[in-house]
């Protein structure tokens, strides 16, 4: 007998909205790369968007710019993330990219998030991707070990999407926990990474430097290290009121020279997973934007003029639920590079780990030139035959999910879900008897960069 999880109603006469061979959940970076892959791969695919447009983190949260994952100094993220990036292209002025292109700076991974949204959507319907905004998932119904059909909220009602095989790319991993799949939150003492709310700042006298070895475009270092050392001084005088230790902020190359990307605010000790919780953390998020841009023009000349460009629309959140899956990577993974014969994605991102208690951010690396690798288990959760995880939510510990939770990696990890979910549609079988060596297989003949 079909279970309705998640779900605060009762009725069981819901009307059917879609159906699918393959329903992906969520539209942001995974969900970009599940719906290409499973579409690519002939499955009937449609993807629900809980905003009116793609992107997520990119998009939605005005992330900037895209992180490093490189080895022999190539992305090792493809093919998706290379066709979204390109498409982006579309919507800048001609050979802008190509102009600024420099390896050594942040200029190639710069993201202008409504060419983002505007690329990720011209992908989607190219690809024959039926897409259905502003459906947020709100529940599921299960048939023992399956889940039949998510259960959406939209403007017009309830309403159900039905599918062969589903793919959790909501970030927060709410479609496997709505089906009973087991997760963990946090760190030992049940911290969450804090989120950040991301805005632009115009207007802004920056000085910039050039690397004469590199020449690589970046803001002089020396202002930077003046401009967190007159952050620390408001703070300890309790003019500003923000945990972050020092201010992060990203030069903006795709509009004029004066663009100055901040991801500076830091919001601690809220629940993503929790809606009265999230939006205290929203309502932090701009209390800490009024009073930073407020500072900044009152006491340094070079905001003296500034005005606030944009800020995101949603809040990034950088961890909530990790969804456990039948293999778990661990720290000892990323120390050791670890290879897998059934990896779908690689990673040479370092562990990001900004304190869920205030002050202090910590990394460590991986030697120079070296990557670890994700096997196709951890994007498997454990409890529900029919579902695949796409995105930063998968099965790893704190340590790792703080380097694999990028937007490139994301959107690679996201291929693999999708096309994972595709092979177990068209075939009949649970998602985990998909082999993973066929999924890896099939993901380096169409451009994934998963060979030596």
């Amino acid at each position: 007998m079909d279970k309705i999880r998640g779900a605060a109603y009762g009725s069981e006469n819901l009307p059917v909205f879609a159906e699918a061979d393959v329903v992906v959940c969520g539209c942001g970076p995974g969900g970009i790369g599940a719906a290409l892959m499973s579409a690519a791969s002939g499955a009937s695919t449609v993807v629900l968007e809980a905003y009116g447009l793609p992107g997520g983190m990119a998009a939605i949260s005005e992330v900037h710019p895209f992180m490093l994952s490189i080895h022999d100094g190539k992305s090792l993220d493809a093919p998706v993330y290379e066709s979204w990036r390109k498409t982006m292209c579309r919507y800048l002025p001609e050979n802008m990219m190509e102009n600024l292109a420099n390896k050594h700076d942040y200029s190639l991974r710069s993201i202008n998030k409504e060419a983002a949204a505007l690329a990720a959507e011209d992908l989607l319907l190219d690809a024959g991707v039926k897409i259905l905004y502003h459906h947020s998932v709100a529940g599921v119904r299960k048939d023992g070990s399956r889940i039949s059909e998510v259960i959406c909220h939209t403007k017009g009602g309830f309403g159900v999407v039905r599918g062969k095989c589903f793919v959790d790319c909501t970030g927060n991993g709410d479609l496997a926990a709505m089906a009973g799949c087991p997760f963990e939150t946090g760190n030992a003492q049940g911290g969450c990474q804090p989120m950040s709310l991301c805005f632009k700042l115009s207007h802004v006298d920056i000085p910039f430097v050039t690397n004469p070895q590199t020449g690589a475009r970046l803001i002089d270092p020396n202002w930077k290290e003046k401009l967190s050392a007159c952050y620390c001084a408001a703070k300890q005088a309790g003019i500003i009121d923000c945990p972050r230790e020092n201010i992060l902020v990203f030069p903006f190359q795709l509009a004029d020279e004066n663009v100055l990307h901040f991801n500076t605010t830091r919001v601690t000790g809220f629940d993503a997973t929790n809606g009265a919780s999230f939006s205290e953390a929203e309502i932090e998020g701009r209390r800490q934007l009024r009073e930073l841009v407020s500072w900044l023009k009152r006491e340094l000349p070079e905001f003296r003029n500034a005005r606030l460009m944009s800020m995101a629309v949603q809040i990034g959140v950088r961890e909530s639920r990790r969804i456990m899956g039948h293999y778990k990577l661990v720290m000892d993974d990323f120390v050791r590079c670890a290879r897998f014969d059934d990896a779908i994605a690689r990673s040479s991102y370092h562990v990001d780990i900004h304190s869920p208690n205030g002050e202090g951010t910590y990394f460590q690396t991986l030697p120079s030139g070296e990557f670890y690798e994700i096997p196709y288990r951890c994007v498997v959760p454990l409890g529900c035959d029919n579902l695949t995880v796409g995105g930063r939510p998968i099965s790893a510990d704190v340590e790792v999910h703080s380097s694999l939770r990028i937007m490139p990696t994301a959107v690679s990890i996201g291929q693999a879900a999708g096309l994972g979910a595709a092979l177990a549609a068209q075939r009949g079988i649970p998602a985990i008897a998909v082999p993973g060596r066929e999924v890896r297989d099939i993901l380096i003949v169409r451009g994934a960069h998963l060979e030596d």
